[in-house]
């Protein structure tokens, strides 16, 4: 389900920047100010969606400057990509 307060993450995507960053589970999820099993299903695809606030710690964590790299949706609607945005 889709809503207008959060972002679609690819959760293959992030794993894989994760583990090529060489960043755990567990150091990814203390810098974003998450409990290491939420990043679990995240990368997993059990948790598909997340806050923007969220969205953009990871961003940050994982040093990436466009954010279609971790969407599920990088051709989404305006709406997704602006809340992705921030704005």
């Amino acid at each position: 389900m889709s809503t207008a307060t959060t972002v679609e993450v690819n959760g293959f995507a992030l794993r894989e920047i994760r583990v090529r960053t060489g960043l755990g589970v567990l150091d990814l999820a203390n810098q974003v100010g998450v409990q290491r099993p939420y990043i679990a299903k995240i990368e997993l695809g059990h948790s598909r969606r997340v806050s923007p606030k969220v969205f953009n710690a990871l961003l940050s964590a994982l040093a990436i400057t466009d954010r279609r790299v971790l969407m599920a949706n990088p051709h989404g609607s305006i709406t997704e990509l602006s809340i992705a945005a921030g704005q």
